[in-house]
């Protein structure tokens, strides 16, 4: 059974905001939200090299339900790499959708995702959002005290489990961003031990509600597989944890981020998770939670595997 929002759907607005700032020194900071009162606000980490634009249908979807969702572009775009480097021999302003396939750009860019000052300067552009989010909300949606979730995919989930309160090893040792201001966080396509300072106890201080999203044909960097992409669920502490797995879902959870295969029926699958868990944790909508500890094996059309704690 899929779930069944309570508001919307709304059309959505969209803009580009706050150019040139510390908010977006890079991209422009991307802002969708609802033609309507928005009733929460989610804060989306991209992976690595995509930006701020991508991602547009989950987003959409979120902000056409009463989400204002804003999208940072960060230093390790594709965009700004090439701008950055031009050693690379890239165009900036060309189709680089394909840098996965170049063989030098991609050790270039899995450098960046293993390297901590990228993995810093992530963090620094979200909490530099969360501190002038009343200038992006005057800009926007004008709406005020929205309460707030973080949410990413792949890299960008890793930048969510540091705000969520994961900690990780740094050259000077063990850190912690956990931000409270968050009151859940969305894990799509995540990272567990022995990469990027991950490692046994990273999750003790992952208190707050997540919901983690994988598919058993999900690889990470370094070859993990959907085993070790579940290990944020598996480590954090018990307390409003949520885990899916979609049966033959692969990296892009059925093509929710922009110019991927689609398979509707995961697609489907992801929106009304995202969507009943952001509902369960920043409306407090007992229907959304009772839909969501409902769950067997399947969300509409999808089988999955689905765990809670």
């Amino acid at each position: 059974m899929i779930y069944s929002p309570d508001l919307g759907p709304y059309p959505v607005k969209e803009a580009e905001v706050l150019p040139g700032t510390a908010v977006s020194p890079y991209q422009p900071l991307v802002a969708r939200w609802p033609d309507a009162a928005p009733v929460g606000c989610v804060i989306f980490c991209h992976g690595l090299g995509s930006n701020g634009r991508e991602y547009a249908n989950l987003s959409r979807y979120w902000a056409s339900h009463g989400y204002l969702a804003l999208h940072p572009t960060f230093a390790d775009s594709i965009i700004e790499v090439a701008k950055a480097e031009p050693a690379l021999g890239l165009d900036p302003d060309s189709d680089l959708t394909g840098w996965t396939s170049l063989p030098e750009v991609r050790a270039r860019m899995h450098q960046k995702l293993h390297s901590p000052a990228f993995w810093l300067a992530r963090v620094d552009i979200v909490q530099t959002i969360l501190e002038m989010l009343d200038s992006v909300l005057a800009a926007t949606c004008g709406a005020a005290d929205l309460p707030l979730a973080i949410a990413g995919h792949s890299f960008g989930a890793f930048t969510t489990q540091l705000l969520a309160g994961a900690e990780i090893d740094l050259p000077d040792g063990p850190r912690t961003f956990r931000d409270n201001r968050f009151r859940s966080a969305i894990i799509l396509s995540g990272q567990g031990r022995d990469q990027q300072g991950l490692r046994d106890g990273s999750w003790d201080g992952m208190a707050g509600p997540v919901l983690t999203v994988t598919g058993t044909r999900d690889m990470g960097a370094k070859g993990g597989d959907w085993h070790w992409k579940c290990e944020p669920f598996d480590l954090a502490p018990p307390g409003g944890k949520y885990l899916a797995v979609l049966e033959n879902g692969d990296h892009y959870l059925g093509g929710f981020a922009d110019r991927q295969p689609q398979v509707p029926a995961q697609i489907a699958a992801v929106n009304a998770l995202t969507l009943a868990f952001l509902d369960a944790t920043l409306r407090q909508r007992g229907d959304a939670a009772d839909w969501l500890n409902g769950i067997g094996t399947r969300v509409g059309d999808a089988p999955l595997i689905f765990k809670t704690k």
